[in-house]
């Protein structure tokens, strides 16, 4: 008996049939497509934070009552603030090694204004803020007008700006800073840190200015290739100069901080803060190739140095091994980053030395 013969499928049919499935499966594929990637490097600075915290705190009761956590977020302030006009010039593949000078430079004629002067707190806080935006401006037109290198620039605009610092009051520092403007960074809302507060508001900004604007992304864009920005219509040097002053006003909001912090003004104060805020944004992410930072990370990355000091101090650690550990976390991040992104940095000189072994051959 012959088997009935099933009805052949048109062509037609089929588009149908499968054009119905491709609607179903669109919409999976879609949310497949519009899940963001896990980024496991940002994970990881949140976890280690986490563990810092958890370790000092085991090992310490007090470190993690409200007192001690308030000191370190002050602590952490300073970084925090430098870091984040950091973040903008690493970003842009520069560095900017005049911040803890900038600091100090801006702290002792602030300071000076308003002691010898008789300047008002407010008016000496905006020169100061002034001169920042000036002296960060004069590192981008160096590095972009005389081609100089960043590194080579700005140490040797670290070495004319601490000068400065010193010349202004023949290296003396400067006392009795008016309460006024010690109140106006070195007091308390609500029970926080003025300082806290002046990091939560310019973090915001900063990462306003970093992703929701096209200066923003212009800035992401000359560090990832500043020839394909160029390309595109990005005036690269416009780019740098305002990265470079955006760090100077930064550095500059720094000093005021610790000039508030110790009431007083010394020729020298900024300069232990530039490895530290360095080490701030490298800690949270902000690839030394350019192309690449995070402000949360940055905060983070102020968070656990300050975490890491204050630890030590409470477990009675001498202070010489806390520039120690700085480094050894330093070294760490930067090599779980170039790890993760499979060491970059060899594959780029690999080619290179493919060729000089083959011009040798």
């Amino acid at each position: 008996m012959s088997q009935p013969t099933l009805p052949k499928q048109t062509s037609s049919q089929h588009h149908r049939g499968t054009g119905v499935k491709q609607q179903h499966d669109a919409p999976a594929r879609a949310n497949r497509r519009t899940l963001p990637p896990l980024n496991l490097q940002a994970l990881g600075i949140y976890i280690a934070a986490v563990v810092i915290f958890l370790i000092f705190g085991m090992l310490n009761g007090n470190f993690l009552t409200a007192g001690n956590l308030r000191d370190i977020a002050v602590s952490a302030s300073v970084n925090a603030i430098i870091g984040l006009g950091i973040t903008f010039v690493i970003i842009t593949g520069g560095i900017d090694l005049a911040v803890g000078s900038i600091a100090s430079f801006v702290g002792i004629v602030s300071a000076t204004l308003m002691v010898n002067a008789g300047t008002s707190p407010f008016l000496a806080l905006l020169a100061g803020i002034a001169l920042g935006l000036v002296c960060g401006a004069l590192n981008g037109v160096l590095i972009t007008k005389l081609k100089l290198p960043p590194f080579i620039a700005t140490l040797g605009t670290m070495s004319i700006y601490q000068g400065c610092a010193y010349v202004v009051t023949n290296g003396r520092p400067v006392y009795n800073v008016p309460k006024d403007f010690v109140f106006m960074l070195n007091s308390y809302v609500g029970g926080v840190p003025v300082a806290v507060i002046l990091v939560a508001v310019l973090a915001v900004l900063c990462w306003l200015l970093l992703r929701r604007t096209v200066f923003g992304q212009n800035v992401i864009a000359t560090g990832g290739s500043e020839e394909t920005a160029w390309l595109s219509g990005v005036r690269v040097d416009r780019v740098k100069i305002a990265v470079y002053a955006l760090s100077g006003v930064l550095a500059g909001v720094g000093g005021l901080v610790i000039v508030a912090r110790i009431n007083a003004a010394q020729t020298d104060a900024g300069s232990p803060y530039l490895l530290t805020a360095i080490a701030s944004a490298v800690i949270g992410g902000a690839n030394l190739m350019g192309g690449e930072g995070r402000i949360a990370g940055t905060l983070v990355g102020a968070l656990i140095l300050g975490a890491l000091t204050n630890g030590l101090v409470l477990l009675n650690v001498p202070s010489f091994y806390e520039q120690i550990v700085t480094g050894l976390v330093v070294v760490i991040a930067v090599a779980l980053d170039q790890g993760s992104k499979g060491w970059p940095l060899l594959k780029k000189r690999s080619p290179e030395k493919s060729e000089k072994k083959e011009a040798t051959a």
